[in-house]
């Protein structure tokens, strides 16, 4: 599941890349990601796809886990 750091970021992907153009934009607290979303990726089995971009939209793909670690030594 794709989540980007920026709404900008995210709106470029949805600009280039045709598997995107339908997709639109929604900003999620913080916490909502952390208590929520992370929980529910995990539960799920889906890992998190962090900041993907290019023509491809690729990029780093981790395990909520570890996504919820780095944002805890991070804050």
């Amino acid at each position: 599941m794709p989540f980007w750091s920026l709404e900008s970021r995210a709106q470029k992907v949805i600009d280039n890349v045709i598997a995107y153009n339908s997709f639109r934009t929604r900003r999620i607290e913080l916490s909502e990601f952390l208590d929520r979303w992370l929980s529910g990726l995990k539960r799920d089995g889906l890992a998190v796809g962090i900041n993907w971009s290019g023509k491809r939209a690729i990029g780093y793909d981790m395990t909520p886990e570890n996504v919820r670690t780095r944002i805890e030594i991070s804050r």
